[in-house]
Formats: structure tokens, sequence, C-alpha cells
């Protein structure tokens, strides 16, 4: 079985910088977005480089456009973005979320052997038929249920029914006392 995602996000639990703004800020960025990489399966440092280097320009496109935010997260989003545009041109899909979920799951899971070096382009051979091998299934199969119907039940309408009673006793109690006075009289 492959090693999957490394546990080691924790060194992204630092607060990123809050704009793009000065080089220490890319440089920032750029350094946690290796370690991504890294956390990803991405090992090699000339993959890691152009792997970065990618991310990093569609980070600065974003910029240029005004739809920053915050730059970290704006980066992790570009990264998998990346890995999915790669995937669905790779396997030839047509935006199939299940089956890009399960390509995604096959070569993050450590199954596909040198699918970060065909990611970052350094590669000519295709892993289709190896990503395909894997056969993941990305969701479970559909069982949809049954509910049973719930009434509604609405408290205004029982708190008027319970009003309405209590004037109808109150009248009928105040009728009886009344006529009750004047058979007296």
């Amino acid at each position: 079985m492959g090693s999957g995602v490394n546990d080691r996000l924790d060194v992204l639990d630092a607060p990123a910088p809050a704009a793009w703004s000065t080089t220490e800020d890319r440089a920032l960025v750029e350094q946690r977005v290796r370690l991504y990489l890294n956390a990803l399966g991405v090992h090699d440092p000339h993959e890691t480089e152009v792997l970065v280097r990618r991310v990093i320009e569609r980070v600065e496109f974003r910029a240029t456009l005004g739809q920053l935010g915050e730059p970290l997260e704006v980066a992790i989003e570009e990264t998998h973005r990346l890995l999915d545009r790669w995937l669905v041109a790779e396997l030839g899909l047509e935006s199939d979320p299940d089956r890009i979920s399960a390509a995604r799951a096959a070569v993050l899971g450590g199954h596909v052997p040198g699918w970060t070096q065909r990611w970052a382009g350094l590669s000519e051979e295709s892993l289709a038929d190896s990503i395909r091998a894997v056969r993941f299934q990305a969701v479970p199969e559909r069982a949809p249920l049954t509910m049973e119907p719930n009434p509604i039940r609405l408290c205004c309408h029982h708190l008027l029914r319970r009003f309405l009673a209590r004037v109808g006793r109150w009248l009928w109690m105040r009728g009886r006392h009344s006529a009750a006075t004047e058979v007296q009289a």
C-alpha cells in the first residue's frame, strides 16, 4: 500500500500573511506551498519547484483580478485546482465529480507510482491506465431511504384552538350563571 497523504499538515497552522504586498509575504506563501506539496507526496525538489511556480502564477493572476483574499488559502485552492485539472486532462474526464474524487484518492493514496513527475509535466508517460486500475469508489452506492410522513403541527393553530375553547367555556359558564340568576328572580 502507498504512503498516502502525510500527517505533517500541522506546519500549516501558523498564521499566514494578510496580503500579497511584500516579497516576504510571497516567500512565506511559497514556503508553505512547498510544505503542503510535500505533505501531498511531492518529494522531488525539481517537481516541487515546477508546481510551486505554477501555483504562484495562479495566485498572482487572481491578485491582478482583485480576487486574492487570503494568499495562503488561495494558494491551497489553486494547488487543488491544478491537481484536478491534471486528473481531468490525464483521464479525459468530463468533470464527473465521483470519478475525479476516485482518481484523486488513487494518486494521493500513493497507489500510482510516478504521478508527481507526470503532474509536474516532467514525464511523457501516461498514467491514465494505472490510475483507472486502482478502481476506488468515490462514494458509497446510492441508497435512498423512505421517510415516514411527519404531520405539521403549527403552534399557533393549537394555541388558537385552546384560546377559543377557554373563551367558549367562560361564555358558557357566564351564560349559565346569568340564566340561573334570572330563574331565581
